[in-house]
């Protein structure tokens, strides 16, 4: 055997073997109806999972007399040190993803008996509302055969999936968003502007702040209006008739049930939501506060510099891009003499004209902005000086998967210069004692901790001892540095504030209103003499001041607006950022306001509890021991599912090509495969094709093998004539490394084809795969380029070089192919499939605008330009191919392709049913011109699986 091969063959041993002693990084637990995936850092996490699982699963079949039919797989990670978790419904592979980082205080999932419990009742109730078998006995086999077919069949509207699944979390613990104080003020202020939204918004936003959280927050208080004025039993039907033999969509179902439309109902849901709020507003205060800052958008995180004169704040816009921007406090004379010079101007140039009334505000100088590069978001600024801001962002730690971890950052803000100081901290909001030593939340592996962090030793101090029942948020430095205030919630309880005195480590703890549920954003008055914070009561959200040295509480608003941040200023009133319709803004309080002090206060951590099912979860705990009926064994990554496929790819230049077959992998894909059979319509191409793809780490083997009839006359376009009946086989193993943006991937591949008549050839690719990148969100550029040497039978060489860029939100890209044989022909055209590819042949050089045998030569050359109005949507390109110096085709039109299984996945991809990942769609439309045939337009379409 030649040395590729045997290198091929050796490296592929060494993967397996490898996969095999590093199958314990996952590990799974075994109960009656769940398998808990996770790795041994989640371990403590996963095993106090298994059990509430099962809790779970007991009260919804009790609640609802439903459960699911299959064992549902629960995978237990962090990818992005944030709360969340998604569901992918299934009557035969159901499957839920569990984040272990939890939420923070001013978050809507904050209200809750504990973050395992919500999320894992939340999550699970989608599985048995939307997993439920259809009582149509064949649409269920086709369920039971088709992965794409069971996943759609789930499908309900997101205000109906995420409501329902949001009210069960509230009705089976008392707590949950539907009845939290400050969901409850956020709905309450835009239904006093008239914005709360339309039903054909409510499923995803109509763009508006806040919108896309509305399929939770109104579709929850809809479906509960629902239940109180027709019957808990009257919407349970619907779910009853959605899965009957008579198909029915939701709006079928829930007319049938109601007597009226969804919308219907809905528009007199609102109109009785909006005239509780317009009625409870005349309760409220009026609140004299001026206008002191309007950002474009949306804005947080803001913070005064030392000495006042500059403020910094995170701000997103409309398409969710951030910065990180500071402003000048003192007001904008230049921006106001420039409007009234306008004005002026429009007056002298018409007289009877009226000019402009001049804004509330004028937006403040901008000093210098900072723009997320190379990493997720820009959270918590805090200032270090004058000139210096620290902050907190998500890096990314496996470019694969997108996971991301908290690290801080410095922003040197006159040289723009920004420096990663910590590397996979995973800390959240932070206080700075000094510019190298900062408190700080710190959560890994679900545990939530506060912690002191040196920075230059690289050390972390924990300042409590770790408890995944307890959550820690906002750590606060007075400003004379000798107290820590923070907030801190346990299982079961409601948000506490803290004091703790920095020398003697003795702890006070905070008065709060009775009957209080909500509390965040705690922050010193400027000389340290007292604390204000942001707490919920009775459905509206105010501000407080706790007096320390007479241990008073007061109230100083409730309800006026949805307060969201508060900022002391020196001998000048405080400003409060708020939540409206538009998005946010920062006002200055009224400074005529009468402090009203509070006599009622909170005599313990209880939460008022919301209306009750007749059964309820117990309450939340940390389980330590998974009991008897839990087993643990290593992650079985040879356990495959497997889902029947169809494909179909057509061209106007070829023929239409149908593929069915049979697709497998194991929940984690480890290992995928697929088998299948194709054939055209005209027999211009058919055969049967196999394929295997192996992971493990950064290891990846792929292999293929195809059987294969073509016939290029058969085609619909001129081409050049020959057939091919034949096999081929292949192999390839590739290493990936990376760091930062860059990326380096050796690889190796043996591929051999044997076309019936001609000599059989078996040849070598030793080559490497590198790729770069820097994005700044308006402005981005990168490149990955594969290049690599053909041994063997057909000598040779290529490289293909794709570069991309982004100027002013404007996408373009670029691409340089080449391909050069000894003595080898090279074969222009066609679409890529899974029988005729340049996975199993070394002689193809596909495009799919033209016919398979297109042309030939020994030097192929080949150049696209193309451009867009966004990523991920269809380019306008032009492409001219180029055979041993001279122009073969020149193409221009539009085309899109996308993998459409992470488009439309997201995270989910990475661990869905086989029938549902690695499925690509490609579309286009070319004029093509050439001397080698008439000039024509052409069209391709495909929908098909590709390992």
């Amino acid at each position: 055997m030649n040395s590729p091969a045997a290198l091929l063959c050796g490296a592929f041993l060494l993967l397996f073997y490898t996969t095999l002693v590093r199958a314990g990084d996952w590990q799974t637990l075994h109960t009656e109806h769940f398998r808990v995936h996770y790795t041994p850092a989640q371990q403590d996490w996963a095993r106090s999972a298994a059990v509430e699982l099962e809790l779970v699963r007991t009260l919804v079949l009790q609640q609802q007399g439903r459960a699911l039919d299959s064992i549902a797989d629960v995978v237990v990670f962090d990818p992005i040190n944030g709360a969340n978790g998604f569901a992918l419904p299934s009557t035969d592979t159901p499957l839920m993803a569990l984040f272990t980082t939890p939420p923070q205080s001013d978050s809507v999932i904050a209200n809750s008996p504990g973050w395992q419990q919500l999320l894992i009742l939340h999550e699970y109730i989608h599985l048995v509302h939307l997993s439920q078998p259809s009582r149509s006995q064949w649409r269920q086999h086709l369920r039971d055969w088709f992965d794409i077919y069971d996943l759609s069949s789930a499908v309900l509207p997101r205000w109906v999936a995420e409501g329902y699944a949001t009210l069960l979390e509230s009705r089976l613990t008392g707590r949950g968003r539907l009845y939290d104080n400050y969901s409850e003020a956020l709905l309450r202020a835009f239904a006093r502007q008239g914005a709360l939204l339309s039903y054909g918004a409510l499923n995803n936003g109509d763009g508006s702040y806040r919108s896309g959280a509305m399929a939770y927050l109104l579709g929850v208080r809809f479906l509960a209006w629902l239940e109180d004025n027709h019957g808990k039993e009257t919407l349970d039907a619907v779910w009853t008739r959605v899965h009957g033999v008579q198909k029915r969509n939701f709006e079928s179902a829930f007319k049938g049930v109601f007597g009226q439309s969804a919308g219907q109902l809905y528009r007199r849901f609102i109109a009785e939501f909006t005239y509780q709020a317009m009625t409870q507003e005349r309760d409220l205060a009026l609140l004299n506060s001026p206008l002191w800052f309007e950002p474009d958008f949306a804005a947080s995180n803001a913070v005064l510099s030392p000495d006042g004169q500059q403020i910094a704040m995170t701000e997103r816009n409309l398409e969710g891009e951030i910065w990180l921007r500071v402003y000048k406090t003192e007001d904008n004379e230049e921006a106001k003499k420039a409007f009234n010079e306008t004005q002026q101007a429009l007056l002298a140039a018409d007289p009877a004209d009226i000019a402009d009334k001049p804004p509330e505000v004028f937006k403040r100088e901008l000093v210098a902005q900072l723009a997320a590069s190379d990493f997720s978001g820009i959270l918590y600024p805090q200032w270090a000086d004058k000139d210096t801001l620290y902050f907190v962002a998500r890096a990314r730690v496996d470019e694969v998967r997108d996971n991301r971890i908290n690290d801080l950052y410095r922003w040197h803000i006159p040289s723009g210069a920004v420096t990663r100081l910590t590397q996979s901290l995973g800390i959240r909001r932070f206080a700075l004692l000094d510019t190298d030593t900062l408190y700080a939340e710190q959560v890994r592996s679900g545990f939530s901790e506060l912690v002191r962090v040196d920075i230059s030793s690289n050390t972390v101090t924990p300042l409590f001892a770790r408890d995944l029942g307890t959550v820690y948020d906002y750590p606060q430095l007075a400003p004379d540095k000798r107290q820590l205030a923070y907030l801190k919630t346990t299982l079961n309880g409601n948000w506490q504030l803290y004091i703790q005195d920095m020398q003697s480590a003795e702890v006070r703890t905070v008065p709060m209103p009775e009957g209080y549920q909500y509390l965040t954003a705690p922050v010193w008055q400027h000389q340290g003499q007292g604390l204000y914070f942001i707490a919920g009561l009775h459905g509206e959200v105010g501000v407080y001041r706790y007096d320390l040295q007479h241990d008073t509480l007061y109230q100083v608003a409730n309800g006026q607006a949805v307060f969201e941040q508060l900022l002391p200023r020196e001998n000048a009133p405080l400003l409060y950022l708020h939540s409206t319709p538009s998005g946010t803004r920062l006002h200055e309080l009224d400074d005529q306001i009468s402090e009203l002090p509070v006599t009622k206060l909170s005599s313990s951590a209880a939460v008022p509890l919301g209306k009750t099912d007749a059964l309820v979860l117990p309450d939340a705990q940390i389980y330590v021991s998974e009991g008897a009926d839990i087993t643990q064994s290593e992650y079985q990554w040879l356990t495959q599912d497997a889902s029947a496929t169809l494909s179909l790819q057509a061209s106007s230049a070829v023929s239409e090509l149908l593929s069915v077959g049979v697709k497998g992998s194991d929940l984690l894909q480890h290992l995928s495969w697929q088998l299948g059979l194709a054939q055209s319509g005209d027999n211009v191409l058919d055969g049967s094709f196999a394929a295997l793809r192996y992971r493990a780490g950064d290891w990846r083997f792929d292999a293929y093998l195809s059987d294969y009839r073509f016939d290029s006359l058969r085609q619909h376009a001129q081409a050049e004539q020959i057939k091919l009946t034949g096999s081929a086989v292949s192999g390839r193993l590739a290493y990936e490394w990376r760091s930062g943006t860059w990326s380096v991937s050796p690889f190796v591949a043996l591929i051999h084809f044997d076309d019936r008549g001609r000599d059989a050839i078996t040849t070598q690719w030793s080559g490497l795969e590198q790729g770069w990148h820097s994005y700044r969100q308006d402005f981005a550029l990168g490149y990955r380029v594969k290049a690599g040497i053909l041994s063997g039978d057909a000598k040779g060489h290529g490289y293909d070089w794709q570069g991309f860029g982004k100027v002013w939100n404007w996408p373009w890209f670029a691409g340089v192919q080449s391909q050069y044989r000894e003595s080898q022909s090279l074969r222009l055209g066609g679409f890529d499939n899974n029988i005729l590819s340049g996975r199993t042949r070394s002689d193809l050089v596909l495009s799919p605008e033209l016919p398979f045998q297109f042309a030939s030569g020994r030097h192929y050359y080949g150049y696209e330009l193309a451009t867009s109005w966004a990523l991920n949507q269809p380019r306008f390109f032009m492409k001219q191919h180029r055979f041993d110096g001279q122009r073969s085709a020149i193409s221009y039109g539009v085309k899109w392709q996308i993998d459409l299984s992470q488009q439309a996945l997201g995270w989910a991809n990475w661990f869905a049913p086989a029938g549902v990942t690695d499925l690509r769609f490609d579309l286009g439309v070319a004029r093509v011109e050439s001397d080698l045939a008439e000039d024509d337009l052409r069209a391709w379409l495909g929908l098909w699986y590709a390992l």
